[in-house]
């Protein structure tokens, strides 16, 4: 874990070699892609996932598997970029990520269009859906997180035209990253003193387990919630 600048400085120096957020150079088939679809009716970006049990703190809230697994609730073999073209597909531009202003000699906060974020678990055909933030407590209460608001800001491409976010799997963070597709909008830090967030175990199934994540515009009608069968 690192402190609130250094945790940005080895990707401060990557700026200089990124463009602008901009849509993925790959656009796959309208409505679908792999593990990812898209109901634009609903306005509603669904995500093959799996579960984590991590014992650490947590960073994320979905990673790209294979990437920051022992950090994350959930990990999807779905490519970042698709995600981003996704949401892209239901109307919403990315915003910006965490920077420093030297003009103001202070970081900005994420900030783009609002998004709620729910998993859905199925057990013996019956479904549980549940605001993602249940799915974390606070490290020292032990209590559930509050109804979470997560903002898309988008990855870049690189100077090759790669997503970044495809290379650092950041999907969903709690805490701040400047390449991740969503993030939070208040300035967090991933210093190890200041993480506040675990896994929920009274939520979470085992590792390994699927689960649908479900990302809406924040001003999207709100799914029926469910709580998972005991």
């Amino acid at each position: 874990m690192r402190c609130f600048m250094c945790c940005f400085l080895p990707t401060l120096l990557l700026i200089g070699s990124l463009l602008p957020a901009a849509p993925p150079a790959t656009q796959p088939a309208v409505g679908q892609f792999p593990h990812v679809q898209v109901d634009l009716k609903k306005r509603q970006v669904r995500i093959e996932c799996q579960s984590l049990n991590p014992t650490m703190p947590l960073e994320f809230f979905c990673v790209k598997t294979g990437t920051s697994e022992h950090e994350s609730v959930l990990r999807t073999e779905a490519l970042p970029e698709h995600i981003h073209t996704a949401l892209l597909m239901l109307g919403l531009q990315p915003g910006a990520p965490v920077h420093y202003d030297p003009a103001q000699d202070k970081w900005i906060a994420p900030h783009g269009p609002p998004l709620h974020i729910y998993c859905e678990t199925v057990k013996d055909n019956n479904p549980s859906i549940a605001p993602a933030g249940q799915w974390m407590r606070n490290v020292k209460t032990k209590q559930p997180a509050p109804p979470f608001t997560w903002v898309f800001t988008g990855s870049r491409l690189t100077d090759n035209g790669t997503y970044a976010a495809n290379l650092t799997g950041y999907v969903v963070s709690v805490v701040n990253f400047d390449l991740t597709v969503i993030d939070i909008p208040q300035l967090a830090s991933s210093d190890n003193q200041t993480l506040q967030w675990e896994y929920n175990p009274d939520m979470v199934p085992p590792t390994g387990s699927p689960v649908t994540m479900i990302i809406e515009p924040a001003d999207a009608p709100q799914p029926a919630t469910t709580q998972p069968a005991e």
